[in-house]
């Protein structure tokens, strides 16, 4: 029996007009951006209303004299206020795709819509993967940032010496050589354990300018603990039973701080953000263990200057036949020093972050 066949050439193909767009998690640090100084990543957008290349912040410190009771006179022993400024210099970042306008009719997907929707997704992410490096920067002058990455060991040597009580390796004490520390640390001490995060905690209160705490409904105060996925699944094993039986009695999940599956403990939220990875190598103990690090972040960690919001760009081509679209932003997204001395750089320290190290398998 002679059957007719469709030539392959000749048979309909109906694609999907809808496509999938990678998962790309939106900005896990929104819920802690603000204008106000209790915000962790406090947004300074002066310069959207007036020119200028760089905008500063301001830190008055606390006062910590014992005041004068009863009969004691006031004159000559007043405080002075301890005032500091860090600058927050902007800068333009761009990305753009094309495509031709033939390509439109050929085309399965709506070719506009698609880049529309994915320069939005490249914006969330460039601003997350921004915050994580200025997390981890390190800058001998509070002014010049370096990625932890491409820094020198003389330079995370001046970091860390001037970071003092603001670093934390593992359980051990602090070691003013980098590479030292980081050598340190093993799978067995020096790993994400309730008594280890409770070290971290204890920098944070005893850093000198202190590391203040996140004011939620006036009287509450909390720190986040931001870790990889390696860390946060220690710190899932370590505080198990803690959070299954304390968590939905203290009613937690009511703090806008939260979302579904962090950690609490001793007034620490533990977040995991899967972009933060494990340092380069294995600087750990032998020079055979990883390492990730950790941040705990107070009031006023990273500084957000704006002198434009994320804005859609457009351009055509040879004759129109070239369509572009884009996205730009001039703004900066950094880590804030305080330093001491006429211009507030002399050794610098980062003000409302705690650095932890820690070893994982």
């Amino acid at each position: 029996m002679g059957i007719t066949s469709v030539p392959t050439n000749a048979r309909v193909v109906q694609y999907q007009n809808k496509f999938f767009r990678e998962y790309i998690r939106g900005n896990r640090f929104s819920k802690i951006m603000g204008s106000d100084e209790n915000s962790p990543i406090q947004i300074v957008e002066d310069l959207t209303k007036k020119r200028g290349e760089a905008v500063k912040m301001y830190l008055v410190n606390r006062l910590t004299g014992a005041g004068r009771t009863g009969y004691q006179t006031l004159k000559g022993y007043e405080e002075p206020l301890d005032t500091r400024s860090y600058e927050l210099k902007v800068s333009l970042t761009r990305h753009v795709v094309t495509h031709w306008e033939t390509d439109e009719q050929f085309s399965a997907i709506d070719l506009v819509e698609a880049k529309d929707v994915t320069l939005k997704d490249w914006f969330k992410e460039n601003i997350r993967d921004r915050i994580i490096t200025a997390f981890g920067s390190i800058s001998t002058d509070g002014t010049t940032h370096q990625a932890y990455a491409s820094a020198s060991e003389a330079d995370k040597d001046t970091w860390a010496a001037n970071n003092s009580d603001r670093i934390v390796f593992g359980a051990a004490a602090f070691n003013a050589d980098h590479s030292t520390g980081l050598g340190q640390l093993d799978t067995t001490a020096d790993i994400i354990t309730e008594a280890n995060l409770k070290i971290l905690k204890d920098a944070a209160k005893v850093a000198n300018p202190k590391i203040r705490p996140i004011k939620i409904r006036e009287d509450e105060e909390w720190y986040l603990v931001y870790m990889g996925t390696k860390l946060f699944r220690q710190a899932q094993t370590a505080l198990a039973q803690l959070n299954r039986e304390a968590w939905v009695r203290a009613q937690g999940d009511n703090n806008p701080l939260f979302t579904g599956g962090d950690l609490i403990v001793d007034g620490m939220i533990i977040k995991e953000v899967p972009e933060i990875g494990s340092l380069a190598g294995t600087p750990g103990s032998g020079g055979t263990t990883a390492v990730a690090p950790a941040y705990l972040v107070g009031a006023q960690a990273l500084g957000y200057g704006i002198a434009l919001r994320s804005k859609m760009i457009q351009d055509e081509d040879d004759y129109g036949e070239v369509k572009g679209a884009g996205i730009k932003m001039l703004d900066k997204v950094a880590k804030v020093y305080f330093g001491t001395g006429a211009d507030d750089t002399t050794t610098p320290r980062q003000h409302g972050l705690v650095t932890g190290y820690y070893a994982h398998a």
